[in-house]
């Protein structure tokens, strides 16, 4: 599986990498796995996917995994998803994807970056923390 995940129980955080090409398919898996059911589901949600290769995304992928995440929200607390993005493209996708889980009915504040360290102050954690370092 192409994403990277790493829980951190100290801070309510996932931290998830992408790591060559992701797919829908890998995104419906990430939610199925995490946040399908337990206390996963009221972590925050850290995509770093900076170094991803996000080509084989698609619109209709992408509606039906916003469809299955949203679903998945817990009714109270603001929980929060940040997706970290290096290119055009990327934000393009993350942006898309941030439309259609709100349209699906997904109740967590979610916001695309281009900027590592602006990521982490918005989700209130130490600047320079990658995903696979405490």
């Amino acid at each position: 599986m192409p994403l990277s995940v790493r829980v951190d129980a100290d801070r309510k955080i996932l931290f998830v990498e992408g790591v060559g090409e992701v797919t829908d398919e890998d995104l419906m898996e990430y939610v199925a796995a995490y946040l399908s059911e337990g206390e996963l589901r009221a972590y925050d949600e850290l995509f770093d996917l900076t170094t991803a290769d996000l080509l084989d995304l698609t619109y209709s992928g992408l509606s039906e995994v916003a469809s299955a995440a949203a679903q998945t929200d817990p009714e109270g607390g603001p929980i929060k998803i940040a997706i970290l993005v290096s290119e055009a493209l990327g934000m393009g996708l993350s942006r898309m994807y941030q439309s259609l889980r709100e349209v699906k009915g997904g109740r967590r504040e979610t916001r695309v970056f281009l900027d590592r360290d602006e990521c982490h102050d918005w989700l209130g954690i130490t600047a320079g923390i990658s995903p696979g370092k405490p």
